[in-house]
Formats: C-alpha cells, sequence, structure tokens
C-alpha cells in the first residue's frame, strides 16, 4: 500500500469554493440516500467488510474509497493512467475500466485498478515499519492533540475513567464547575476524557473515537462547527457512527488491534446495522485524519473528501 499513490491530497487544502462544497454536499447526500435504500449493507458483517475494503485505500479518502467499492469492489491497488505509466512502466490494457473518483479543486479523477494494466511486474512496496510493528508515527498524535486545541477541544487524561462514564462532554457551566480542577479555558467547547497510562497508539485510538462523536454532531454543534448538530440519533447510532470514524482511522494507520469496532460481539455479525450516516461517518474520519497530518494555526471548517 505504500506505493499507493496520493495524488490529489496536499498537505493542507484550500478553502472550498461554494460551488464545490454544493457538489460535495451533493454527493454525500445521495451517499446517505444509497446507503438507506439498498439491501447490501444491512448487516454489521457487510458493513465491516465494507470499512475494511475502504481502509485498504489509505491514499484516498473515505469518501473516494467508497466510490471505489461502488465500481470495482475487486480493486487491489489504483493510480492514474498517467501514474502507473511513469511510476511503474505499466500502460493500460485495451477496454480498462476507469473508476471515477472526486478530487480537490477539480469535477472528478479516473484512476485505474491495477488488474487494468499490463507491462513490468509489480514489486510489492516495502511495509513502513510503524505500520507492520502495529505503530504510530510519534507526530500524528502531537498535530492531533494540538489540533484539538487549535479547534476548541480540551484532552485531559484521567486516572480512572468508568467504562459507562461520558468521555465526550459539551462544556457548559454545570460541566466546567464539575471539572474545575483540569484548567478549562473558556474558549474550549469540547472536553474529551482519556484513561492516563496508555500507549501512544492506545490513546489515538480512544481519541479518535471521541472525536469521532465530536465530528459526527452527537454532542451537537457551535458557531464554530462544520457539522450539524445530530443529538436526537439513538445511543446505539451514536456508538456505531463514532467507532465507525475510529475504525476506519485506525485501520488505515495499522493500527487496527486498537480500534473500537463497530460490532463488537461474533453475534453482531447478522444484526441489521441500525440507520446511520456514512457521510457523517466518511466526514468525520477524513476530518481525524487530517488533524494527525501537521498542526493547524486556525481551525479547519470542513472534513475532506
Amino acid at each position: 500500500m505504500s506505493e499507493q499513490l496520493d495524488l490529489f491530497q496536499p498537505p493542507e487544502l484550500p478553502q472550498a469554493s461554494n460551488e464545490e462544497v454544493s457538489v460535495l454536499d451533493g454527493a454525500t447526500g445521495a451517499l446517505d440516500e444509497l446507503f438507506r435504500l439498498s439491501p447490501r449493507w444491512r448487516s454489521c458483517r457487510e458493513f465491516l467488510d465494507l470499512l475494511h475494503f475502504i481502509a485498504r485505500f489509505p491514499n484516498y479518502s473515505p469518501f473516494n474509497g467508497f466510490l471505489i467499492f461502488l465500481q470495482r469492489p475487486d480493486a487491489t491497488r489504483v493510480a492514474t493512467g498517467r501514474a502507473w505509466l511513469q511510476k511503474h512502466r505499466r500502460r493500460l490494457r485495451p477496454g480498462a475500466h476507469p473508476i471515477l473518483i472526486l478530487a480537490p479543486m477539480a469535477p472528478v479523477l479516473f484512476v485505474f485498478d491495477q488488474k487494468d494494466t499490463e507491462g513490468e511486474p509489480l514489486a510489492e512496496g516495502p511495509v513502513p515499519a510503524e505500520k507492520s510493528r502495529g505503530r504510530l508515527r510519534s507526530k500524528v498524535l502531537e498535530h492531533t492533540l494540538h489540533n484539538c486545541s487549535v479547534q476548541r477541544i480540551a484532552v485531559r487524561e484521567k486516572t480512572a475513567v468508568e467504562p459507562a462514564a461520558e468521555r465526550a462532554i459539551r462544556l457548559t457551566p454545570a460541566v466546567r464547575k464539575a471539572y474545575a480542577d483540569m484548567n478549562l479555558g473558556s474558549g474550549q467547547r469540547h472536553l474529551i476524557l482519556v484513561a492516563s497510562g496508555l500507549s501512544p497508539e492506545e490513546k489515538f485510538a480512544a481519541l479518535a473515537l471521541e472525536l469521532g462523536h465530536v465530528f459526527c454532531g452527537h454532542l451537537g454543534d457551535d458557531s464554530d462547527a462544520w457539522w450539524p448538530d445530530r443529538r436526537d440519533l439513538e445511543l446505539e447510532q451514536m456508538a456505531v457512527e463514532a467507532a465507525a470514524a475510529a475504525f476506519l482511522v485506525c485501520c488505515r494507520k495499522g493500527l487496527e488491534r486498537f480500534s473500537p469496532q463497530p460490532c463488537a460481539a461474533p453475534a453482531d455479525e447478522i444484526r441489521e446495522l441500525p440507520a446511520i450516516s456514512l457521510q457523517a461517518v466518511f466526514q468525520a474520519a477524513g476530518h481525524i485524519e487530517e488533524m494527525g497530518k501537521q498542526p493547524w494555526r486556525r481551525p479547519h471548517l470542513r472534513g475532506r473528501r
């Protein structure tokens, strides 16, 4: 996977224009309608299979991973025709099937699966050491914590966090009073509690889960939020969405064994999935991934495509 090409995701994307936001909102709105009406992903097992497929393409946004799945569910490695030729000395076969995905600053981009190319043998790229060992690059957690602060999200460690206790909390005067010992700034909007003594990988996975709740709108919105207020969801819907977002983020970094499971028990695999929003899951996962890339000076207003 290390040889997959990050063809259209620069380190910091420019602010999307109103027209681009409108196109993306329409596409993701249609995505939720498709997911809701199709019987294809009704079971938790089928949903997990979908998440695993998207996780195989970490250099493409979760939304684009879903588009690849819809068009080529057997795809294993994709790139543009030019990239196949220049990077791997492989040409497109006659009748090669293009896969349409979205790209910033352009309407669409066409990529092709390796099975639609021919030429020199395709060498397997080396697996990054941190991924092969299930380790997180040190800067990812550092950048994520910094960008939490930029987005007015306070992250604090607590010696004992009860399993059923809230870990992502909307800050109100009463909450600030209850956590007065945590030095919460007046401008901070949310508080995330993580257990102390965790490894960097465990802490990142726990943080990703709670950020999933925030960015899926489970705690409501505020004046800075790009996400909608979705506090009216049932607890099971919230749990699945946040866990799915964190699962994608962790798996795409080689941290699946630390990741929360959207369907934890084996018996859940055949259970019908509750009504969830793929748009919310994909945008939350994409935004969390962006947070780990580099420190921000100001909040990013939207999750990436």
